[in-house]
């Protein structure tokens, strides 16, 4: 029993203090409804809307805690695609699903940690145009090679099955990305609070004061770039059982590439919900708007990476944030007047009266 109060206790601290336990669980309550009431079109775009914040997060991670940019996201989610993949296959390796994502993981992760061992010397746009030349540089190798893509040919891959459940249907598809989901933003929010992360977000602020009081900023630069690694090959490894076959590599292109950034600068980098709702507005908007005319998700993006650039770090998601603390704090004021003229109140009252109003 007191192991688990210490879990429970432990976890809790992953929860905003700004936001109310009961918008957690109703948040909680639609999503596993959606997944039973939606049409199986809805089901299967909100569970590749998962997958991409997945993604999504790593940049997060990379961009507003560490600092740093990178335009080779897409492409470290297409390497995972279709190394993976290709371990799952029949004439690949014929690998279960856990060995084959974790290969692809691993492969993400060794291209992520090559790219960051220069920034012990560069920074800035050397970054940007060193991870846009590794983007380019899989695109002219990984994704041209047929062997791993598929080629024109459909490689037909099965969807996992753990402990006898399968997730063969869409519908469990969905709950398996949404469980991953969740638990990346637990483990995020976890380690964002924990001495590293703010070690992270320290170093992506102020390098050199960073550097001052002890800390490596090299170490850390090289974290981010692995936990964004990290969840461009979960986010791959996720990506080819959902479609039952290895998406073309037009989807991991250097366009796409902006197409991920932008989710963490729309949102901004005070939340990680928020980049989970943008991935979802990115995601489904298009299909819901169809009726009415066609709405490209590259045009979202670039209107979400413009517009998030305007208003700041804090993007859409800082904004009702300051909202939401503002009245919170406005609540607050509110009772500390209202207790300060109960106080003034019985000051002001005759010593008899106050006697009798207390008896």
């Amino acid at each position: 029993m007191n192991q688990m109060k210490t879990i429970l206790s432990r976890y809790s601290d992953a929860l905003s203090p700004n936001v109310p336990w009961w918008a957690y669980a109703v948040t909680a309550g639609i999503a596993i409804g959606w997944g039973a009431i939606a049409s199986p079109s809805w089901v299967f775009l909100t569970t590749a809307a998962f997958i991409t914040a997945i993604a999504a997060l790593g940049l997060l991670v990379l961009v507003g805690w560490g600092g740093e940019v990178s335009l080779a996201h897409a492409a470290l989610v297409g390497t995972a695609v279709y190394i993976s993949s290709y371990a799952m296959r029949s004439d690949g390796y014929g690998w279960p699903f856990l060995a084959a994502g974790a290969l692809g993981i691993a492969v993400a992760l060794a291209l992520s940690a090559i790219v960051s061992l220069p920034t012990a010397r560069l920074s800035g746009i050397y970054v940007m145009v060193l991870t846009l030349g590794l983007q380019v540089t899989i695109e002219r190798t990984i994704f041209t090679n047929s062997k791993l893509s598929g080629g024109v040919e459909s490689r037909y891959v099965t969807r996992p099955r753990f402990l006898g459940i399968s997730f063969d249907s869409n519908v469990a598809y969905y709950y398996l990305a949404f469980g991953v989901l969740v638990l990346t933003i637990l483990g995020l929010t976890l380690f964002r609070r924990s001495r590293h992360g703010r070690a992270l977000m320290f170093v992506g602020t102020d390098r050199r004061a960073a550097a001052a009081m002890g800390i490596s900023p090299w170490w850390y630069k090289i974290l981010a770039f692995l936990i964004a690694g990290a969840m461009a090959g979960i986010a791959g490894a996720l990506t080819t059982p959902l479609y039952r076959s290895p998406p073309t590599s037009l989807q991991y292109i250097s366009l796409q590439s902006l197409f991920l950034l932008a989710i963490p600068v729309t949102a901004g980098f005070e939340s990680l919900a928020g980049v989970v709702v943008v991935a979802l507005i990115f995601t489904l908007t298009p299909h819901a708007v169809a009726s009415i005319g066609q709405v490209s998700p590259l045009i979202l993006a670039g209107a979400g990476l413009t517009l998030g650039t305007y208003i700041g770090p804090g993007g859409f998601s800082g904004a009702v944030l300051d909202v939401l603390r503002s009245k919170r704090e406005s609540v607050v004021l509110g009772r500390k007047r209202q207790e300060r003229q109960v106080e003034d109140d019985v000051d002001s009252m005759p010593l008899g009266v106050v006697a009798q109003e207390r008896a």
